[in-house]
Order: C-alpha cells, then sequence, then structure tokens
C-alpha cells in the first residue's frame, strides 16, 4: 500500500461545523490523476478535533473515466 497526502486544488461550500443529526454537501477538487486498474483510491476524511473519520474507497473507472 502506497500512502500520499494531497491537498485539494478547492474546497467549495465546506462548513465550520456539522452538528449532531444533521448531513452536509460539499466538494474537494483534486488534482488530476490517474491509477491503473488493479488499484483503488481510498479518500480519509477525519474530524478536525474530533473523534469521526470516514473513509471513501474509490475505483479507478471513477477516476480514469469519470462519465
Amino acid at each position: 500500500m502506497q500512502k500520499l497526502v494531497q491537498e485539494p486544488s478547492l474546497k467549495y461550500q465546506m462548513p465550520k461545523i456539522i452538528k449532531e443529526g444533521q448531513s452536509a454537501r460539499f466538494i474537494y477538487v483534486m488534482p488530476k490523476f490517474s491509477i491503473t486498474d488493479d488499484k483503488v483510491v481510498v479518500l480519509d476524511l477525519n474530524e478536525k478535533n474530533g473523534e469521526r473519520d470516514l473513509k471513501l474507497k474509490v475505483k479507478q473507472r471513477y477516476i480514469n473515466k469519470p462519465n
């Protein structure tokens, strides 16, 4: 497994806080990249000063051929 820390190129509608029971939608734009067919990208979102973590697994077909 290779770990690479990338900062987003753009954050859109990023909430300052999401209260308990609420949901929020926001956009992170990452620098362009591609991966091989047998790889998966895992995006880790960690709550600042908190305990919640979210892991999103993204298959290469969504990265290399997004439409």
